[in-house]
């Protein structure tokens, strides 16, 4: 019971200073980065083997 209090309150200071939301958006961005390269890698890969035209690959590209 004692941890959990003592869990809690480290949680609620990291809040209030904002060092909670700076280490989540660290995190969140860096799942980011790894979903586009990955998106990247599976349209280059799509057009390599003529499953898109190269109208398709422009356009998705410029989304991505």
């Amino acid at each position: 019971m004692l941890l959990l209090l003592l869990l809690f309150g480290i949680g609620i200071y990291f809040y209030s200073t904002g060092d909670l939301q700076r280490v989540l958006g660290n995190v969140n961005a860096h799942d980011n980065k790894d979903l586009g390269a990955e998106a990247r890698k599976s349209l280059d890969m799509r057009y390599a083997s003529g499953e898109i035209t190269s109208e398709e690959y422009t356009k998705i590209k410029n989304l991505l």
